[in-house]
């Protein structure tokens, strides 16, 4: 009989470990890929999701050898696994409705590290439970299948080398296949459905063993029919209590996939152009009532790249960065040689290329480290027209590694709280300054305004700053634009008068206006980030924390005087 085969020889135990450690590691990597949109993909929610993880799989080892020496039988683990399953179809549907009402909530009174405890309490919600369920599978089996002395070691090595080759295909399979083809919320109802799929195969042999009536030997008692067991309602109850059980996480399953496959990040949003996921990021591009088109790569931290109708300066920090090739003398020499590191669909590359704002000879290279935001650039943005080459590269590597010098580097790889730290080193900065012509400019674009002599402006400004021997910021909206000259007299060539004779459009010359008005010196704090130590992340929080009780102190202000529910009927007046 193929139930008895399997189970007595422990193949099917064996092919349940290596599945579970499977998805165990696809559940975490795409853990990061479901938080990263609200969240982002940073270092400390990586930390969170991997410490959550982590107490998850202790508990479960703890629990699950505890209770496999009381009960050495595996029914209940596989019925555990069939939940584990079904919850982990649900986890991205409800996850979402889940991130957003717990974080809406703490927001109330949570004053400093807002996401690292909403992340948390997340975490502990959508992944624990089933992880710890997970958990428990080795320690069970273990028990199980080590019924002879002398192959114990040898059945408990196979065990876990099983774990730890499903593992690393959980790791693999998801980043570099599952989540680019079919998206994070598929590969979590296909990770679940697997363990579905194990738990009702190993109930399918034990509805056979049930009807059949067909006895093992002793020491496999812990997969012993029901009815050799006890007689009478214990029997009867067990059985019945399975047929329900395991239909209705049937249903949980295929409920979850459903709703899954119709559902996407940011649920309130229904006119998105365009949604998809690469290996790198959550990518949505949308479409404004004015034709605006607009891309980014999150939910909770504004755009990345933006398209006006009819190329229109966008009113955002890009409109300000173009006084980075005034800056180098551009209307002297007639030409300019730029450089954009974070290139996102081409919107200051556009710019650029457009007369009305730089009538003069441009020669642009683009560097995205994402081939699908390139393929996003072509198609939604026109970006094929205005960019001589972009190149698929990570910056820092690219700019350690390019054999040529530019007149202007602009620098835009900070996305929310995620800060590539060695994109805000002192040898980044060195490569970016020794990769400038002599009257090249860097302008670097922080995406917060943070204030204060231990905020991330500071401490990148002050790096910067120790590289280049003068530089400016200018706010801008919720941005922060910072000049960096190699040479100091470069700050010169955009003045006022100089404005007034350029070939541009009034709205440009307003725009260069605006800059050279509201351009500050920058004094260096004496900070120093480097690629062995660059707390650019943690010092972030505090910009992300100020910016969140801004944007929800009207809120706030609705709590403290008309309390909870008061709050509550407002917001559903």
């Amino acid at each position: 009989m193929l139930e008895s085969k399997l189970l007595k020889r422990n193949v099917f135990f064996f092919v349940t470990e290596f599945v579970c450690g499977t998805s165990i590691m696809a559940v975490e990597i795409g853990a990061s890929r479901l938080l990263a949109p609200y969240f982002s993909s940073s270092q400390i929610i990586w930390t969170i999701i991997i410490g959550s993880i982590m107490i998850a799989m202790a508990i479960g080892n703890l629990w699950g050898g505890k209770i496999a020496d009381k009960h050495p039988g595996v029914d209940h683990l596989f019925l555990l696994i069939l939940i584990a399953g079904a919850y982990i179809c649900c986890v991205p549907f409800f996850g979402r409705y889940v991130i957003a009402l717990f974080t809406a909530f703490l927001a109330l009174f949570v004053d400093n590290g807002l996401l690292i405890w909403s992340s948390l309490l997340t975490c502990l919600i959508l992944f624990v439970p089933p992880l710890l369920i997970l958990g428990m599978v080795t320690p069970t089996l273990v028990k199980r299948c080590a019924v002879k002395k002398n192959t114990s070691g040898k059945t408990v090595g196979l065990l876990e080398a099983l774990n730890t080759i499903g593992s690393i295909i959980g790791t693999f399979l998801p980043t570099f296949v599952t989540i680019p083809t079919i998206g994070t919320a598929l590969t979590f109802l296909l990770f679940g459905g697997l363990l579905v799929i194990v738990g009702l195969l190993y109930y399918v042999f034990w509805f056979i063993d049930f009807f059949d009536g067909r006895k093992r030997k002793p020491e496999d008692k812990g997969s012993v029919p029901l009815k050799e067991r006890e007689p009478g309602k214990r029997v009867h109850g067990s059985a019945l209590s399975k047929a329900i059980v395991i239909p209705l996480m049937l249903v949980l399953a295929v409920t979850g996939g459903v709703l899954d496959a119709g559902s996407n990040f940011v649920f309130w949003n229904e006119d998105l152009v365009y949604q998809g996921e690469s290996v790198y990021n959550y990518l949505q591009v949308k479409r404004e009532g004015d034709g605006t088109l607009t891309f980014s790569t999150n939910v909770l931290f504004g755009v990345q790249s933006i398209k006006k109708p009819n190329d229109a300066l966008t009113g955002m920090y890009y409109d300000v960065a173009l006084a980075a090739p005034y800056y180098a003398g551009i209307d002297q020499t007639g030409s300019a040689d730029i450089l954009v590191l974070g290139n996102g669909t081409g919107t200051y590359a556009s710019l650029c290329k457009n007369d009305l704002y730089l009538p003069y000879r441009t020669a642009i290279e683009g560097v995205e480290i994402d081939q699908k935001i390139i393929d996003i650039s072509h198609e939604y943005f026109g970006i094929t027209d205005e960019v001589e080459s972009v190149h698929c590269d990570d910056g820092r590597y690219f700019i350690t590694h390019a054999s040529k010098t530019y007149d202007v580097i602009m620098a835009d790889p900070y996305s929310g709280i995620s800060i590539p730290f060695q994109m805000a080193s002192v040898e980044f900065f060195q490569e970016v300054y020794d990769h400038l012509n002599d009257n090249g400019v860097m302008v670097l674009n922080f995406n917060m305004i943070d204030e204060g002599p231990q905020s991330v402006n500071a401490a990148i400004g002050d790096t910067v700053a120790s590289v280049f021997p003068s530089c400016r910021s200018v706010k801008t909206g919720g941005n922060l634009e910072f000049f960096a000259f190699r040479n100091p007299e470069s700050a010169r060539n955009l003045t006022p008068a100089v404005i007034e004779t350029l070939p541009v459009d009034e709205a440009m010359k307003y725009n260069l206006r605006s800059v050279v008005d509201n351009a500050k010196p920058y004094a260096d704090g004496g900070i120093r980030l480097t690629d062995d130590n660059a707390d650019v992340e943690l010092r972030s929080m505090g910009a992300i924390d100020g910016i969140i009780k801004d944007e929800l102190s009207f809120y706030r202000q609705i709590y403290d005087e008309r309390g909870f529910w008061g709050l509550l009927k407002y917001l559903m007046s």
